[in-house]
């Protein structure tokens, strides 16, 4: 039996579960939606089994993992009536919980069976990827961290320069008003007028051929190039019509180093972002999530039948 854990709503995983499906092979699906009702283990006769929807399920049986996005959960009904117990209490039975997820994912794991996925690494550290990335022969943008303004000005002054967040991107809602914090240029104009703000980072804006979108699953690596004609900072705000998506074969070399940069960062799958210039690449980010839709979409790749076959 195969154990996935997603989102509910999670297009990779719906695809998988497809492939699955197909190849006759049984599997739980745990998320939001699909919670744990009940537990039972018995260290003493090693049974240790969960019930999702009153259907019973051995953790002995489970062959293969795959990890996707979020994480067990369970069905809380008794402790959130806010009559019933305080806050402290329903932190406490919290904890609880974490314990046993985290004994569920040590358990599979000391079973020795296959395991897909970043089990404990769901986001990593963007400026210490860089740093990484840098270090191990990755050519990165020129990156600045300035929290005093008159830093900011000067050096936008010498080039054209871009802002990003630090941290992932974070949705802002105010007023009914949804706003993303995508990747932009920064101008003169646009700074504030204080001495200091925000610590902000800064790079130097490069101007690429494309961009490379690349899968890696365990060591096999999968890329597409997207091409803008109308020559955004960030392609994310661009209609799907207004780009161009080829297959793309990334140099032997380049995907020594992106499988050197997983192990580095314990990551067993992930996208990587990457720009292309006429003579080189240019090292964007990671993503540890891997969301591997578009690049097996447009690649015509088939990652989702794949990722099926191994489990």
């Amino acid at each position: 039996m195969v154990l996935l854990v997603s989102k509910y709503n999670d297009s990779i995983t719906d695809e998988i579960c497809s492939w699955l499906l197909s190849e006759n092979k049984k599997f739980i699906r745990l998320n939001e939606n699909q919670v744990i009702s009940s537990i039972y283990f018995d260290f003493n006769q090693n049974i240790f089994e969960i019930s999702v929807d009153n259907i019973s399920y051995n953790l002995n049986e489970i062959k293969s993992v795959f990890y996707r996005n979020g994480s067990i959960s369970y069905d809380t009904i008794h402790f959130n009536n806010k009559e019933e117990i305080d806050i402290e209490i329903g932190e406490f039975y919290k904890k609880e919980y974490k314990s046993i997820t985290n004994f569920i994912f040590y358990y599979l794991k000391a079973k020795n069976i296959s395991m897909y996925g970043n089990f404990f690494v769901k986001e990593v550290n963007k400026l210490e990827v860089l740093h990484l990335a840098s270090l191990i022969g990755f050519k990165i943008p020129e990156t600045y961290i300035f929290s005093e303004v008159s830093n900011i000005r000067q050096t936008i002054s010498q080039k054209e320069y871009i802002t990003k967040a630090i941290s992932e991107m974070q949705p802002i809602i105010n007023d009914k008003d949804l706003y993303l914090n995508y990747t932009c240029q920064i101008f003169q104009e646009k700074i504030p007028n204080k001495k200091s703000i925000v610590p902000t980072l800064l790079q130097n804006m490069i101007q690429s051929d494309f961009e490379i979108r690349t899968f890696f699953f365990e060591n096999k690596i999968w890329s597409i190039a997207t091409f803008d004609f109308e020559n955004n900072v960030d392609i994310r705000n661009i209609k799907e019509i207004d780009k161009k998506y080829i297959p793309y074969e990334l140099p032997k070399s380049l995907k020594n180093k992106i499988l050197k940069l997983a192990k580095v960062l314990k990551l067993k799958c992930g996208t990587i972002d990457l720009l292309k210039t006429k003579n080189e690449f240019h090292f964007l980010e990671v993503n540890p999530l891997g969301q591997f839709h578009q690049v097996s979409y447009f690649g015509n790749y088939n990652i989702g039948k794949y990722i099926a076959n191994l489990l």
